[in-house]
């Protein structure tokens, strides 16, 4: 499933079948979605921290990406998904088999990937990281010595 894209005017032939939902604004259809997937497959060559991997992971869907930039912080590798070896698609490949191969490993890998979104990246969670931030911003800022005029 691809969504986010309308359908190409040319169609690949995949190997399997491929539905293209289009762009999508209502949350609960997100969360259906990902839902509905075996595995989310983030093949980014650079990334800073993917809001699709964070919002799979909290619909306990397992993601397979590439080792890059901020989807380290996100894909726990072989825990709750698989990080290939950067731009080799045939790491890539072994890991959405290797997640998809054993029905038990897939039900764990999912569960964790739920258990990880609310640990790292819930909203209260998220909301006391920027606090200490802003905190000791304004701490740094009251130590330092006022300008002399």
């Amino acid at each position: 499933m691809v969504f986010g894209e309308a359908q190409p005017r040319k169609k690949e032939d995949l190997g399997f079948p491929v539905k293209y939902t289009g762009h999508i604004t209502d949350e609960n259809y997100f969360c259906q979605f990902y839902s509905a997937a075996d595995v989310m497959i983030v093949p980014s060559q650079q990334d800073n921290l993917p809001n699709t991997a964070i919002e799979a992971i909290a619909c306990g869907t397992s993601v397979v990406a590439f080792n890059v930039g901020g989807l380290r912080d996100i894909v726990a590798y072989e825990k709750n998904g698989y990080l290939a070896q950067a731009f080799d698609s045939q790491d890539l490949a072994r890991g959405i088999q290797w997640v998809l191969e054993d029905v038990q490993r897939h039900a764990q890998l999912c569960a964790q990937a739920r258990a990880d979104a609310v640990r790292k990246f819930a909203y209260p969670v998220v909301t006391k990281q920027y606090l200490a931030v802003y905190e000791e911003v304004l701490e740094r800022h009251r130590q330092q010595p006022s300008p002399v005029r």
